[in-house]
Protein backbone atom coordinates (compact mmCIF):
# COMPACT_ATOMS: atom_id res chain seq x y z
CA UNK A 1 0.00 0.00 0.00
CA UNK A 2 1.88 3.10 -0.81
CA UNK A 3 0.86 6.37 0.73
CA UNK A 4 1.21 9.87 -0.57
CA UNK A 5 2.32 12.47 0.95
CA UNK A 6 0.66 15.46 0.82
CA UNK A 7 3.00 19.13 0.90
CA UNK A 8 2.65 20.29 3.82
CA UNK A 9 2.21 23.68 3.16
CA UNK A 10 -0.61 23.04 0.89
CA UNK A 11 -1.85 21.47 3.86
CA UNK A 12 -1.25 24.27 5.88
CA UNK A 13 -3.02 27.05 2.96
CA UNK A 14 -6.04 24.54 3.10
CA UNK A 15 -6.44 24.69 7.03
CA UNK A 16 -5.73 28.34 6.90
CA UNK A 17 -8.41 29.02 3.92
CA UNK A 18 -10.91 26.89 5.58
CA UNK A 19 -10.89 28.43 8.90
CA UNK A 20 -11.35 31.57 6.86
CA UNK A 21 -14.42 30.61 5.11
CA UNK A 22 -15.55 29.07 8.38
CA UNK A 23 -14.35 31.55 11.32
CA UNK A 24 -17.68 33.65 13.20
CA UNK A 25 -17.30 37.37 12.03
CA UNK A 26 -15.31 39.65 14.67
CA UNK A 27 -17.95 40.87 17.41
CA UNK A 28 -19.58 44.38 16.50
CA UNK A 29 -18.14 47.05 18.38
CA UNK A 30 -20.70 48.47 20.79
CA UNK A 31 -20.18 51.72 23.18
CA UNK A 32 -21.19 50.53 26.61
CA UNK A 33 -23.01 52.77 28.62
CA UNK A 34 -21.98 53.93 31.65
CA UNK A 35 -23.08 53.03 35.03
CA UNK A 36 -23.33 55.40 38.40
CA UNK A 37 -23.28 53.15 41.18
CA UNK A 38 -24.15 53.45 44.72
CA UNK A 39 -25.07 51.75 47.93
CA UNK A 40 -29.46 52.12 47.89
CA UNK A 41 -30.26 52.90 51.23
CA UNK A 42 -34.11 54.13 53.02
CA UNK A 43 -34.87 56.96 55.15
CA UNK A 44 -38.33 56.74 56.14
CA UNK A 45 -40.04 56.78 52.56
CA UNK A 46 -37.50 58.57 50.46
CA UNK A 47 -35.25 56.00 48.41
CA UNK A 48 -31.38 57.43 48.50
CA UNK A 49 -28.35 56.17 47.00
CA UNK A 50 -24.43 57.16 48.30
CA UNK A 51 -21.58 56.96 46.03
CA UNK A 52 -19.51 53.42 47.16
CA UNK A 53 -16.77 55.89 48.40
CA UNK A 54 -18.84 57.10 50.99
CA UNK A 55 -19.53 53.71 52.89
CA UNK A 56 -17.14 52.46 54.69
CA UNK A 57 -18.95 49.44 56.55
CA UNK A 58 -22.62 48.57 56.67
CA UNK A 59 -24.07 46.65 59.76
CA UNK A 60 -26.20 45.85 62.07
CA UNK A 61 -26.79 48.57 64.52
CA UNK A 62 -24.64 47.83 67.41
CA UNK A 63 -25.00 48.29 71.39
CA UNK A 64 -24.61 51.22 72.27
CA UNK A 65 -23.99 53.34 75.11
CA UNK A 66 -25.83 56.78 75.83
CA UNK A 67 -23.89 60.41 75.78
CA UNK A 68 -25.32 62.41 78.22
CA UNK A 69 -26.05 66.56 77.12
CA UNK A 70 -26.33 65.65 73.01
CA UNK A 71 -29.08 66.43 70.77
CA UNK A 72 -31.50 63.58 70.79
CA UNK A 73 -30.91 62.53 67.28
CA UNK A 74 -26.96 61.53 68.65
CA UNK A 75 -28.17 58.03 69.71
CA UNK A 76 -24.93 56.76 71.65
CA UNK A 77 -21.25 55.66 70.41
CA UNK A 78 -20.62 51.82 70.13
CA UNK A 79 -17.05 50.21 69.48
CA UNK A 80 -17.03 48.35 66.64
CA UNK A 81 -13.88 46.53 65.91
CA UNK A 82 -11.66 48.95 68.52
CA UNK A 83 -13.01 51.86 67.17
CA UNK A 84 -15.23 54.50 68.67
CA UNK A 85 -18.20 55.29 66.19
CA UNK A 86 -20.50 57.90 66.99
CA UNK A 87 -24.18 56.85 66.20
CA UNK A 88 -26.71 59.15 64.37
CA UNK A 89 -30.28 58.50 63.96
CA UNK A 90 -30.73 59.51 60.39
CA UNK A 91 -33.94 60.40 59.82
CA UNK A 92 -34.23 62.00 63.09
CA UNK A 93 -31.67 64.37 62.42
CA UNK A 94 -33.60 65.48 59.03
CA UNK A 95 -37.11 65.78 61.73
CA UNK A 96 -38.59 62.57 60.33
CA UNK A 97 -39.44 59.88 62.81
CA UNK A 98 -36.98 57.17 64.67
CA UNK A 99 -35.34 54.53 62.78
CA UNK A 100 -37.77 51.23 64.63
CA UNK A 101 -34.68 49.21 65.00
CA UNK A 102 -35.77 46.02 63.79
CA UNK A 103 -34.24 43.48 61.52
CA UNK A 104 -34.00 45.89 58.85
CA UNK A 105 -32.16 48.71 60.23
CA UNK A 106 -28.89 49.07 59.26
CA UNK A 107 -25.78 51.51 60.23
CA UNK A 108 -23.67 52.94 56.92
CA UNK A 109 -19.96 53.87 58.74
CA UNK A 110 -19.36 56.60 56.82
CA UNK A 111 -16.01 57.02 55.24
CA UNK A 112 -14.86 60.22 56.10
CA UNK A 113 -11.46 61.04 57.47
CA UNK A 114 -11.64 62.39 60.91
CA UNK A 115 -14.43 61.49 61.73
CA UNK A 116 -15.68 57.80 63.09
CA UNK A 117 -19.52 58.20 62.78
CA UNK A 118 -22.23 55.60 61.60
CA UNK A 119 -25.81 56.56 60.38
CA UNK A 120 -28.70 54.83 61.30
CA UNK A 121 -31.18 53.67 58.71
CA UNK A 122 -34.56 52.44 58.17
CA UNK A 123 -33.08 49.77 55.40
CA UNK A 124 -30.03 49.08 53.17
CA UNK A 125 -31.12 47.96 49.94
CA UNK A 126 -28.15 46.65 48.44
CA UNK A 127 -26.03 48.06 45.26
CA UNK A 128 -27.93 50.27 42.83
CA UNK A 129 -26.58 50.63 39.20
CA UNK A 130 -28.04 53.55 37.38
CA UNK A 131 -27.57 54.97 33.67
CA UNK A 132 -25.46 58.42 33.88
CA UNK A 133 -27.22 60.27 31.29
CA UNK A 134 -30.42 58.71 30.90
CA UNK A 135 -31.56 58.83 34.46
CA UNK A 136 -30.50 62.27 36.20
CA UNK A 137 -33.29 63.97 37.10
CA UNK A 138 -33.62 67.51 38.64
CA UNK A 139 -35.07 68.00 42.41
CA UNK A 140 -36.26 71.70 41.94
CA UNK A 141 -39.83 71.09 42.64
CA UNK A 142 -39.46 69.09 45.98
CA UNK A 143 -39.63 70.20 49.98
CA UNK A 144 -37.69 67.99 52.12
CA UNK A 145 -34.95 68.96 54.65
CA UNK A 146 -33.01 66.02 53.29
CA UNK A 147 -32.84 68.09 49.92
CA UNK A 148 -29.77 69.69 51.57
CA UNK A 149 -27.67 66.89 51.41
CA UNK A 150 -28.55 65.60 47.49
CA UNK A 151 -26.81 65.92 44.64
CA UNK A 152 -29.43 65.23 42.06
CA UNK A 153 -31.50 61.74 41.74
CA UNK A 154 -32.37 59.05 39.72
CA UNK A 155 -35.10 57.58 37.79
CA UNK A 156 -35.96 54.19 37.86
CA UNK A 157 -39.14 52.08 37.54
CA UNK A 158 -41.49 55.47 38.69
CA UNK A 159 -39.15 55.49 41.87
CA UNK A 160 -36.74 58.72 42.64
CA UNK A 161 -33.23 57.55 44.24
CA UNK A 162 -31.74 61.16 45.72
CA UNK A 163 -27.80 60.39 45.52
CA UNK A 164 -27.16 61.69 48.97
CA UNK A 165 -23.85 63.37 49.43
CA UNK A 166 -22.39 62.07 52.94
CA UNK A 167 -18.96 64.12 52.74
CA UNK A 168 -20.80 67.34 52.65
CA UNK A 169 -23.49 65.69 55.72
CA UNK A 170 -20.26 65.62 57.45
CA UNK A 171 -19.40 69.47 56.58
CA UNK A 172 -22.61 70.35 57.90
CA UNK A 173 -22.38 72.77 60.73
CA UNK A 174 -25.74 71.45 62.01
CA UNK A 175 -24.16 67.95 61.68
CA UNK A 176 -20.52 68.78 64.01
CA UNK A 177 -22.87 70.88 66.49
CA UNK A 178 -24.51 67.84 68.61
CA UNK A 179 -24.54 69.58 72.13
CA UNK A 180 -27.75 70.13 73.20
Amino acid sequence: MAQTRQDPYELLRKMQQDSLENAPGLPQEVEATKLWSGVGFRLGDIMLVTPLDHVLEILPPPPMTLVPGVKPWLKGVANVRGNLITIIDLPEYYGKPTVFQDDKARMLIMNVPGLNAGLLVNEVLGLRHFDEELERQDLSGLDDPVLVQLNGAFLRDNVLWGVFDMKSLAESPAFRHVAA
